[in-house]
């Protein structure tokens, strides 16, 4: 069954609250190797807002006030049209991941709220995406933050 025809018979359902929606959503990974370089792609993806993990804490920013206190492990910030997910590679490096949702019909996706742990911020929105696998039917496959 394709996306939007799982889509039209969903909504027939009347579930009650939001239902997914369809897009097409394109991952790009690289790594990285120097803490600076890491810092630098940071910057240059220009982040609205997000949270970091450093090594001795973990913090989170709004309006582009981006924190240094030394070496990211982990983090996920987001920009106008895209999110970046930051992970330690086994103490080889980094991978830093890009999630741009775009126009199309390849993915069901739906935005999900967790309870956040930062102070005077809320919850933390992600959007949860999902695609077809010929024995399971569709599952989602990534998640991508979305903002507080």
């Amino acid at each position: 069954m394709q996306a939007q025809d799982l889509l039209k018979y969903v909504q027939k359902l009347d579930l009650g609250g939001k239902l997914p929606q369809l897009c097409h959503l394109t991952l790009s990974t690289k790594p990285y190797q120097e803490a600076d370089e890491v810092k630098k792609a940071v910057k240059a993806f220009q982040p609205e807002e997000g949270w970091f993990c450093f090594q001795d804490r973990i913090t989170h920013f709004k309006a582009g006030e981006m924190p240094d206190h030394g070496v990211i492990l982990y983090g996920e910030i987001k920009s106008s049209d895209k999110t970046l997910h930051i992970q330690a590679n086994n103490n080889s490096g980094w991978l830093l991941t890009t999630y741009q949702e775009e126009h199309g019909e390849t993915h069901l996706v739906e935005t999900t709220q967790l309870l956040g742990e930062f102070e005077n911020v809320g919850n933390l929105a992600y959007r949860v995406y999902w695609q077809h696998d010929g024995e399971q039917g569709y599952r989602p496959i990534c998640a991508a933050f979305a903002g507080f």
